[in-house]
């Protein structure tokens, strides 16, 4: 049982852990690889001529060529680590400042749905160049809105930023879609096509090739890796013409008191010590998934989870769910309301029980104030997750209501 590869479950037997969205919980081989490299291998990367540090270095690049591979890139230089999704796309865009590719009058599509991350480094550049962030809507059914998004499009548009899975409406968004329809309107002129697929890597099988897009991001501990580790896909080209945000040790070729040459890549993005235990962490995390089966079975039980969290929820009155309730549109993450219950009340009661929720805004304010929420929860499921939880969550949840409402 998958389950049983997470010792946090051993550990805390009576834990139901509905909060992966956040950050998931770690496996054995993780961990274990973590601990091992850390006792046998550790040393600084880079130039070092002796054993320890050609070992780290090995296992540095080799995780980036298995990410590479799962993401059918080109080449492993095609991937820098970052410390988080958010850090990376605050590099992406100052270096699209930075290299003059983004001026003043010049428009940032992104949806309504996006995660702050996805959001504030445009604002940032909004303030800072003068340029327009546009917000695409979504359907009733919360796709994507295609007809505000091609009304949107027009000669001004040079980047278009998009989640590949939203955080709170777990809605699978059409970027296929997107890319051909870039490619129909703009032809060589089209706009950067930036993935955030902080939510859609764990839980759907993605390939850059596929999905047609210049950049993609995500974050290590996301999918079973450390925390402190993000992931940002360029393809080579780009990588080669865009000038780095920040630079310094081991980013640079040539140094003189006037100038310098930055490094060939992926070097050239990646100043300073990087973080080699978060790189060997993603190596093995991208390992447990090939062991399980790879994505064709963690998107076979996932789907199994939430078709049953669904079927569960039509029973249920009282709740206002923010995404589709088609089980093939979506992954687990389940944000709602209940009438006359805080957000906030709710989690603490089912805390009590063991059972982690996240209470908020989630880090999407515009969406949840386009649709008149000044709080929701969210239960966001994973692979270790059972459908027998999900019954026990809503035993809970009918019992912290009735508690709640007399309060």
């Amino acid at each position: 049982m998958i389950r049983d590869d997470f010792p946090v479950f051993k550990n805390n037997p009576d834990l139901i852990f509905f909060d992966s969205t956040a950050s998931s919980q770690k496996p054995s081989h993780v961990i274990d690889g973590l601990k091992e490299f850390l006792e046998n291998d550790y040393a600084n990367i880079h130039r070092g001529s002796y054993i320890l540090s050609e070992r780290s270095e090995k296992l540095y690049i080799d995780s980036k060529k298995k990410f590479a591979n799962m993401i059918g890139a080109e080449s492993w230089r095609e991937v820098i680590y970052t410390m988080n999704s958010t850090y990376a796309l605050n590099l992406l865009a100052d270096s699209l400042r930075r290299s003059n590719k983004l001026q003043k009058w010049d428009t940032v599509i992104v949806s309504i749905v996006e995660h702050h991350a996805n959001i504030v480094p445009w604002l940032i550049l909004k303030e800072d160049l003068g340029i327009n962030v546009e917000f695409v809507g979504v359907c009733d059914d919360y796709s994507l809105d295609f007809e505000d998004f091609k009304n949107k499009l027009d000669e001004t548009v040079k980047v278009v930023s998009l989640t590949h899975v939203s955080n709170v409406t777990g809605q699978i968004f059409d970027l296929k879609k997107v890319s051909k329809l870039l490619q129909e309107i703009y032809s060589d002129t089209k706009p950067y096509f930036i993935v955030d697929s902080s939510q859609g890597f764990p839980h759907l099988h993605t390939n850059v090739s596929e999905i047609g897009c210049d950049f993609l991001f995500c974050t290590g501990h996301k999918f079973g890796a450390d925390s402190g580790i993000g992931i940002l896909w360029w393809k080579k080209d780009l990588l080669l013409d865009l000038k780095p945000a920040f630079s310094g040790g081991g980013a640079i070729a040539h140094v003189t008191t006037d100038e310098f040459e930055p490094a060939w890549l992926p070097d050239k993005f990646e100043p300073g010590t990087p973080n080699i235990s978060g790189g060997v962490s993603v190596l093995r995390a991208l390992e447990y998934v090939e062991q399980i089966g790879g994505y064709d079975k963690i998107e076979q039980i996932e789907h199994e989870l939430t078709y049953h969290f669904l079927e569960k929820l039509k029973d249920f009155d009282g709740m206002t769910l923010l995404g589709s309730r088609d089980a093939y549109e979506r992954v687990g993450v389940f944000t709602f309301a209940i009438d006359w219950v805080h957000s906030l009340d709710l989690a603490d009661f089912l805390a009590e029980k063991d059972i982690c929720i996240r209470a908020g805004r989630h880090c999407a304010e515009p969406l949840l104030n386009n649709k008149g929420m000044t709080h929701s929860c969210r239960v966001s499921l994973y692979i270790y997750n059972t459908t027998e939880e999900i019954d026990i969550f809503f035993e809970e949840l009918e019992k912290a209501i009735q508690v709640l409402r007399e309060v």
